[in-house]
């Protein structure tokens, strides 16, 4: 298992979560209004982007703490390529859609949320089967994303701040799990004598 991986996943995951309550306090202070041609929505566009990309990389560094573990399997690999597929594709279309408005665009990145939502659910699901992450991380993984769009007629930036709880908690989980991770042993050089 690659420690540097699991550091950059978890550091990842903790931007992620900077860069997810960011751009909720850039939309309440500067509310959308629909096509993309003010400062602030081209800045949280950029934001959201960069979260989405730092979320890709914290799932990378869940792969790398997993791989080794027999109970991961290739249902945690499936999970982990499905959730950076959606996130890459949401990423892809967030980008185009701030260069140029697509209707169909929306159509794409509805699929890329299906990855996700499919994705994080095998994911967390073996998470909890692997014990290498606390259960909270595996279930943040399940509930987050779905239930993003369900707070977000509470609260209009509440998929955010639940991104941010999730990706925050997977990315302290990383960092605290790469220091607990034993080393391996420094090569001793022999003296001929």
């Amino acid at each position: 298992m690659s420690t540097n991986v699991v550091r950059a996943g978890g550091l990842a995951g903790i931007a992620a979560a900077v860069l997810f309550i960011l751009s909720a306090i850039i939309k309440q202070v500067a509310p959308a209004e629909g096509i993309v041609g003010t400062g602030s929505e081209y800045l949280d566009r950029v934001v959201v982007i960069l979260a989405y990309i730092a979320v890709i990389v914290a799932v990378l560094g869940i792969h790398a703490l997993h791989k080794d573990n027999a109970r991961y399997g290739a249902l945690g690999t499936a999970g982990s390529v499905m959730t950076i597929a959606g996130y890459a594709i949401i990423a892809v279309v967030t980008v185009i859609a701030t260069i140029q408005d697509f209707e169909y665009l929306l159509t794409i990145r509805l699929g890329g949320g299906i990855l996700v939502l499919i994705g994080s659910l095998l994911l967390g699901v073996i998470i909890i089967r692997a014990r290498l992450l606390p259960w909270w991380c595996a279930v943040l993984l399940i509930v987050a994303f779905p239930l993003g769009d369900v707070a977000n007629a509470i609260f209009s930036s509440a998929e955010n701040l639940l991104l941010a709880l999730l990706w925050g908690s997977v990315g302290f989980a990383l960092l605290s799990r790469r220091r607990a991770i034993p080393q391996p042993p420094e090569t001793q050089s022999i003296r001929a004598g």
